[in-house]
C-alpha cells in the first residue's frame, strides 16, 4: 500500500462498529458494545393472580349484580360480566368464575397492583369490588445524596396515576436507573390508607465513580496495532444526575493518542437528556509514513438531545438528535497535505425487543438502529469543491446526505445443559449516500463487531453493506477459589462475516471482505474479560482509491482484555 493511503485511516470516527456513547465521534476502533436493553427484571415482584377460590356446590337467585370501584373500563364492558345474572338461579363457582374473568381483564391490560373481591349480602345482591391499585407515596431506602433528589423527582410520576399499568411503572423505574452510577430495587408495600393505596420504597444505591480499562491488537499496524482505551465515570455529583467521562485513547509506540471529555444532564425529570462533548487527538504513525514526517490532528465537539419514547423489560425505544462539528488537518514532508471540516446534523432512533418466538426459554432480543446525517455548509465548514486547502477527498461534499442502519437479532436455540445456552446471532446493516462523502463520514468497515479480520477503517466507502452470522455456546460455572466464590463465565463461538463498499467517485475502487474465524470470551466475575479470537481472511487483496492494491496475510490471531471497576 502506497504511504499517502494513511490518508483513509487517521482520526476517522468509529461509525461502522458498536462503540460506547461517549465515542461516538472519537477516532479510536471500537473496544465495546454499545448498552442495550438487559431486559432484566427492575420492576416490584406483583403477586400471581391466583386460582378460583374453593367454595361450596351452592346456588343462589341472584337479585341483582353490581360493579364497585372499577373505573379503568365503561360500564357497558364491566356488564357484559354478569349479564343474565339478575332474577337467575347462578351457581358460586359460576359467580367465582365471574370474578376472575374480571380480574383478568385488569391484568391483560397490564393492570398489576389491581384486585378484585365478591361480595354477597343476605337479600343476594351480588357486588364485585374492584380496588385499583396505585401508588401513593414514593421514598427512598438509603441516603445517596444529591443524586436521590433525582431519583425522587423522577418516581413521582408513578404518584396517583389510576389505576396504575404496569407499562407505566416499568417506565418510570428503569429511568430513574438511567441517573448516572445509581442502582435500584424496588417494592410496593400498603400505604395504610384507602384501599388500594400502595407506598413504593426504593432500595437505591450510588457508585460515585466507575471506569473501564482495555486493550487488545486490533489496530493499524502503523498506530500500533496493540491499543488501549481508558474511560472514567464521574456519576451524579450533583441533583442534576449528571455525567462526567473522561476518555483516552492510546497505542503501541505513542503513535496515536485522543481525549474526550463528555457531559450528561437530566433536562427535568421527563427523561429528556442534554449532552455535550469535546475531543482531541494527534496521529504520528511508524514506518515509511514516519519517514514522510506525516501527522495528523482532530478537533471533535458537539451536542446532542436523546429522549426514551419507551422503556420497559421487553422494549425500548429511544430518539436522538445532534449536532458533530469535527476538523481534520493532515500533513506531511513539513507542509500541509489536506484539511477537512465538517458540521452535521443527525437524527437517529433505536429500537430493541425481546421476545419468546420459538417458544418455552428460547428468547430472542432483536435491535434495530437508524440514523440520518445532514451536512451544514455553514458555521466553519469547507467549501464543496474547493481547491485550497485541499481536501482529504476529491470532490467531497460537505453538505452531503446519507443514511446508515444497522439490524441484529440473537436467538437461544438450546439449553444443553443448566447454565448453558447456545446462540444464534445475525446482524446485517450499511449506508447509503449519493455524494462523495468527506473521509470522516465514509463507513467504515472492520474492527470487532464485523468484517473481522480487518482493522476498523482498513476499507470505507460512501455506500456499504455487511453481513455476519455467529454461533455461540455461552456457559456460566460457579467456581470456589481461596475460599471465595466467582462467576466463571465463557462464549465460544464461530463466525462468517462479509461486507462491501462502494465509491461514489468516478473510478473509484468497490472492495469487499469476507473472513471467518473462532474465539473464546472468559469472563471472571462482573469485572473481568479476557478474549482470544483466530479468523482466517478469505479475501486478502484490497484495492484502494487510486492508491494501488494491498496483500495481506490469511491468518490473524487477536487477544483483547477488558476491565470494570
Amino acid at each position: 500500500m502506497g504511504a499517502c493511503s494513511a490518508v483513509l485511516f487517521f482520526h476517522a470516527p468509529a461509525r461502522a462498529q458498536s462503540t460506547p456513547a461517549v465515542l461516538q465521534a472519537a477516532p479510536a476502533p471500537a473496544q465495546l458494545a454499545p448498552a442495550q436493553p438487559t431486559f432484566e427484571h427492575t420492576v416490584p415482584v406483583t403477586r400471581e393472580m391466583g386460582h378460583e377460590a374453593r367454595l361450596p356446590a351452592l346456588s343462589l337467585m341472584v337479585r341483582s349484580v353490581a360493579f364497585v370501584g372499577a373505573g379503568a373500563f365503561s360500564q357497558s364492558v364491566l356488564e357484559r360480566f354478569g349479564r343474565g345474572f339478575a332474577g337467575q338461579r347462578v351457581s358460586l363457582h359460576t359467580l367465582e368464575q365471574t370474578r376472575m374473568a374480571l380480574l383478568r381483564l385488569y391484568r391483560d391490560h397490564g393492570f398489576v397492583l389491581t384486585t378484585v373481591s365478591m361480595k354477597i349480602d343476605r337479600d343476594a345482591n351480588v357486588r364485585f369490588v374492584v380496588t385499583e391499585g396505585y401508588i401513593a407515596s414514593v421514598r427512598l431506602g438509603h441516603d445517596i445524596g444529591p443524586a436521590g433528589v433525582k431519583v425522587l423527582a423522577i418516581l413521582q410520576h408513578l404518584v396517583d396515576r389510576r389505576p396504575l399499568a404496569n407499562v407505566e411503572m416499568e417506565h418510570w423505574l428503569l429511568l430513574a436507573q438511567q441517573v448516572a452510577g445509581v442502582s435500584l430495587r424496588a417494592m410496593v408495600q400498603s400505604a395504610n390508607r384507602e384501599p388500594g393505596a400502595l407506598a413504593l420504597v426504593a432500595d437505591v444505591s450510588r457508585q460515585a465513580v466507575s471506569a473501564m480499562i482495555s486493550a487488545d491488537n486490533r489496530g493499524y499496524d502503523a498506530t500500533g496495532p496493540e491499543e488501549g482505551l481508558v474511560v472514567v465515570h464521574l456519576n451524579s455529583f450533583t441533583s442534576l444526575g449528571e455525567q462526567t467521562d473522561l476518555v483516552y485513547y492510546h497505542t503501541n509506540g505513542n503513535t496515536d493518542n485522543f481525549g474526550q471529555l463528555t457531559e450528561s444532564v437530566f433536562l427535568g425529570s421527563g427523561g429528556l437528556q442534554f449532552h455535550a462533548y469535546g475531543g482531541m487527538g494527534r496521529a504520528s504513525p511508524s514506518g515509511v509514513l514516519r519517514d514522510l514526517d506525516y501527522h495528523s490532528q482532530v478537533v471533535s465537539y458537539g451536542a446532542s438531545l436523546s429522549y426514551p419514547v419507551l422503556l420497559g423489560r421487553r422494549q425500548a425505544l429511544t430518539t436522538r438528535l445532534s449536532l458533530d462539528a469535527r476538523d481534520v488537518a493532515i500533513s506531511a514532508e513539513g507542509g500541509p497535505l489536506s484539511q477537512d471540516s465538517m458540521r452535521v446534523a443527525r437524527g437517529s432512533a433505536s429500537y430493541a425487543w425481546q421476545d419468546i418466538w420459538l417458544g418455552g426459554t428460547r428468547t430472542g432480543v432483536s435491535t434495530v438502529d437508524l440514523t440520518g446525517s445532514q451536512g451544514l455548509p455553514f458555521m466553519g465548514s469547507s467549501a464543496n469543491g474547493r481547491a485550497a486547502p485541499p481536501g482529504g477527498r476529491d470532490r467531497a461534499r460537505f453538505d452531503f446526505r446519507k443514511i446508515s442502519i444497522a439490524l441484529s437479532r440473537s436467538q437461544v436455540l438450546a439449553a444443553p445443559w443448566q447454565g448453558a445456552s447456545v446462540v444464534l446471532r445475525g446482524a446485517a446493516g450499511g449506508q447509503y449516500s449519493g455524494a462523495v462523502l468527506p473521509t470522516a463520514e465514509e463507513f467504515y468497515l472492520g474492527g470487532q463487531s464485523f468484517t473481522r479480520g480487518y482493522y476498523s477503517g482498513q476499507v470505507a466507502g460512501d455506500k456499504t453493506a455487511y453481513a455476519t452470522a455467529e454461533l455461540q455456546l455461552n456457559t456460566t460455572a460457579n467456581v470456589a477459589l481461596f475460599r471465595h466464590n466467582f462467576d466463571i463465565r465463557s462464549q465460544l463461538y464461530g463466525f462468517y462475516d462479509w461486507g462491501q463498499a462502494w465509491s461514489n467517485q468516478a473510478g473509484g475502487s468497490n472492495p469487499r471482505l469476507a473472513s471467518a474465524g473462532v474465539g473464546v470470551k472468559i469472563g471472571f466475575g462482573h469485572n473481568f474479560q479476557m478474549q482470544g479470537e483466530f479468523v482466517h481472511r478469505m479475501t486478502t487483496r484490497l484495492d484502494y482509491e487510486g492508491l494501488g492494491t494491498q496483500s495481506l496475510g490469511h491468518t490473524m490471531l487477536y487477544w483483547g482484555a477488558t476491565a470494570l471497576y
